[in-house]
């Protein structure tokens, strides 16, 4: 007798289940988005607004500008925002309430390119259009050809991670060859660096020069400082 109550039970529950199964799927076909929520990883830098973003989001049939959950295709509307050049990653969702919920990451620009474009170059080493929302208070790289675009990262990534030279350099002159000029926040010495390389070696040099002529307070006085040559600095002084 138990065998054969538990036999009809179960075809019950199976049913009960594809019910329950039935109505939440009718339920979320007939979900509407209620509100839209975009936040940014980091607010620091607004290189495209929210109400840009918003309207990258409902550009297309498949976009939040349809308010039933079950049209909009999440995966398109990410692919939407990051073919963005200002958008470095994206994330959209739906939650249970209907609120589509969007976490934007802008690129981070490295550096301001003037010469054969006027651009920024990017912290994935990939040239980034200006932004009409926001200038970014990076170093200018003048003189700048694609021919000297893996240098230009690899260096002005080394600056970034060292305090001193992040905020000492703001300016990166280059020649036709691509010997690189820096100049100076706090002084009006030049740094004449030859081709971005051995950049290690020359910061080194750099550094031991400028706290020996800071301790003699003597900065003022140099005009450029020449690094290009393997364990030695030349510095030239103003002219009196």
């Amino acid at each position: 007798m138990k065998k054969i109550l538990k036999l009809l039970i179960l075809p019950v529950v199976i049913v009960i289940i594809l019910a329950l199964y039935s109505f939440a799927g009718r339920r979320h076909v007939s979900r509407e988005i209620k509100d839209i929520k975009i936040s940014f990883t980091d607010y620091s830098d607004p290189f495209i607004s929210e109400v840009n973003v918003n309207k990258l989001l409902i550009q297309k049939s498949d976009s939040a500008d349809n308010r039933l959950v079950e049209k909009l295709d999440l995966n398109k509307s990410e692919e939407r925002l990051v073919a963005d050049p200002m958008i470095r990653a994206a994330e959209v969702s739906v939650d249970l309430n209907g609120q589509l919920e969007v976490i934007v990451e802008q690129r981070l620009p490295f550096a301001r390119l003037i010469g054969g474009q006027s651009a920024y170059l990017d912290s994935d080493n990939t040239i980034m259009p200006l932004s009409s929302d926001h200038a970014a208070l990076v170093p200018v790289v003048t003189g700048f050809e694609s021919e000297f675009q893996d240098e230009i990262f690899d260096f002005l990534s080394y600056v970034r991670q060292d305090e001193l030279l992040n905020v000492a350099i703001t300016q990166i002159n280059l020649d036709k060859k691509g010997n690189a000029t820096l100049l100076l926040r706090s002084s009006d010495m030049r740094l004449k660096m030859g081709r971005l390389r051995q950049v290690e070696s020359k910061m080194a040099n750099f550094k031991a020069m400028l706290a020996k002529l800071e301790k003699d307070k003597k900065v003022n006085q140099i005009k450029t400082m020449d690094l290009r040559f393997d364990d030695q600095v030349i510095v030239v002084k103003k002219e009196e």
